[in-house]
C-alpha cells in the first residue's frame, strides 16, 4: 500500500471498471454489516423491557396484581423508563456511526491499495460522526430528535398498555407479553433508524475519504429500489461534468432519503494514472 499525505495524491493501478467493481462490492458487504447494526440496535434498545419487568414486580402484591392507587407512580416511573430508551438509543446509534465510518475507510484503503495517514484517518471519522449526528433531516431534526421521539412513543405506548392492565386488574405475568408486543411493534422504527444512519455515515465517509485522497469527482448510484430521489439525483448534471457526477463533498447525494441504498464511486482523474 502507498501511505498518501493529508490531501496528496498518488497513483492507483487499477482501472475505472475495476474500481467500480470494488465500489459495489463493498456497498454490497456493508449491507451485509449493516443488518448486524439494526439486530444490534433492537437488541440494546429492547435491554429495556428487563428495566420495565423489575419496576412492576416492586409494585405488584404477593397475587401479581397491582392496586389502582399504585398506577400514578408507576406512571412517574415509566419517564424513567423513556429516559433510559434515549440514552441507551443515542449510545447505540453512536456506536453504529463510528463503527460504519471505520469500516468504510479501512475498506477504501484495502480496495484502492491507498491508505491515509492517521490524522488524516481520524479526521475523516469525526467529520462523518459530526456530520451524521448533526443533519437536519427532511423532518427537520437531528438524530437525537429522532431518539427522543421514539422513546416518546414507546413510552406512551406502554403507558397505555399498563393502565389498561392495572385498571383490568391482570397481574404483571399478563402484562409481560403485552409489553413484549409493543416493543415488537415498535422494532421496524428502530431497524428504519439503525439503517438509514448507518447507511448516510458510509456515503458521507466515503465522500470525506475521497476529499482527503485528493478525489475530484464521485458518481452517484440509485440504490436498488431506483426511488425517485435517487434516480433524479442520478440523473443531474450538476457540474456539467455528465450526469450523476459530484463532487465528493456534494451532502444531498449522502442521505437522499431514509432507508437508501445508494452508493457512491470514484472517478479516476487522469493525475492518478
Amino acid at each position: 500500500q502507498i501511505r498518501m499525505g493529508d490531501a496528496s495524491m498518488a497513483k492507483i493501478l487499477v482501472s475505472q471498471a475495476d474500481l467500480d467493481r470494488i465500489f459495489k462490492r463493498m456497498s454490497d458487504d456493508f449491507e451485509t454489516l449493516n443488518k448486524r447494526q439494526q439486530a444490534f440496535a433492537i437488541r440494546e434498545i429492547g435491554k429495556v423491557r428487563g428495566e420495565i419487568a423489575e419496576m412492576l414486580a416492586e409494585y405488584s402484591d404477593d397475587d401479581g396484581t397491582i392496586k389502582r392507587r399504585r398506577l400514578s407512580r408507576i406512571l412517574r416511573e415509566l419517564d424513567v423508563i423513556e429516559r433510559s430508551i434515549r440514552e441507551r438509543g443515542e449510545i447505540t446509534l453512536e456506536t453504529i456511526i463510528e463503527e460504519s465510518a471505520e469500516w468504510t475507510a479501512r475498506r477504501i484503503a484495502r480496495g484502492t491499495g491507498i491508505t491515509l495517514s492517521q490524522s488524516a484517518f481520524d479526521r475523516v471519522n469525526e467529520n462523518v460522526i459530526n456530520y451524521v449526528i448533526r443533519r437536519f433531516g427532511e423532518d427537520g431534526l437531528v438524530l437525537s430528535d429522532r431518539i427522543w421521539g421514539l422513546s416518546g412513543e414507546i413510552r406512551d405506548e406502554l403507558s397505555t398498555v399498563i393502565r389498561r392492565s392495572i385498571i383490568r386488574g391482570d397481574s404483571i405475568n399478563s402484562m409481560i407479553p403485552q409489553i413484549r408486543r409493543v416493543y415488537e411493534n415498535e422494532t421496524w422504527k428502530i431497524r428504519r433508524l439503525a439503517r438509514t444512519e448507518s447507511l448516510t455515515a458510509f456515503r458521507a465517509a466515503t465522500g470525506y475519504n475521497a476529499a482527503e485522497y485528493g478525489v475530484m469527482w464521485v458518481q452517484f448510484h440509485e440504490g436498488d429500489d431506483r426511488s425517485d430521489a435517487c434516480v433524479r439525483l442520478a440523473e443531474i448534471d450538476k457540474h456539467g461534468q455528465g450526469k450523476g457526477v459530484y463532487k465528493p463533498t456534494d451532502t444531498e447525494i449522502w442521505m437522499p432519503h431514509p432507508n437508501c441504498t445508494s452508493y457512491i464511486t470514484y472517478i479516476i482523474d487522469e493525475r492518478w494514472l
